[in-house]
């Protein structure tokens, strides 16, 4: 059972309690049912915010050192790009920030692995290989942030890299 089928549940579950059925009926609500319908409207939504994609650090994780893609396809009008540079963007804004996401969350799911694994008592080689494993990972996405910039590098100018380089700059 994923997030949704549960939030549909407990919204079913509330219709169920505030209409007595889980359809309402062609009958005048009272005020009480008006009120409780208002909050589940209100509160229902709330759920849905959580499953947004979570930053690194919301993950748990390091903070990136620098994230030039997303700075260069909010700006790659301001920055010129050609229709070649333009096809790249699209093509690694198609594939790279998915493998990075999915190896961030493998690395928050092994993060979470070993606080169970701190909190059980399990035996210090496990907690030992759990932590090189997240070190390793953490290593991978800082060296994955690295590439990205080489590879924004070598398909950008000099100029428009340097330009991207000024835009990516923490304010």
């Amino acid at each position: 059972m994923n997030v949704f089928d549960l939030n549909q549940r407990q919204g079913r579950y509330l219709i169920t309690q505030i209409w007595g059925h889980d359809r309402p009926s062609n009958r005048i609500p009272t005020v009480k049912n008006l009120m409780l319908s208002a909050a589940l409207a209100l509160a229902l939504p709330v759920s849905a915010l959580a499953q947004q994609p979570l930053s690194p650090q919301e993950k748990g994780l390091s903070a990136p050192i620098i994230a030039l893609t997303p700075v260069l396809a909010k700006n790659a009008d301001a920055l010129m790009l050609d229709e070649a540079q333009k096809a790249d963007l699209k093509a690694f804004m198609a594939t790279m920030p998915a493998k990075r996401m999915a190896f961030e969350d493998e690395t928050a799911a092994l993060r979470k692995e070993l606080q169970d694994a701190i909190a059980t008592g399990a035996p210090v080689a496990e907690r030992e290989a759990l932590a090189a494993k997240i070190g390793a990972n953490e290593t991978a996405l800082l060296v994955m942030r690295s590439n990205c910039a080489d590879h924004w590098r070598g398909v950008l100018t000099p100029e428009q890299f340097a330009q991207l380089l000024v835009l990516a700059e923490p304010k």
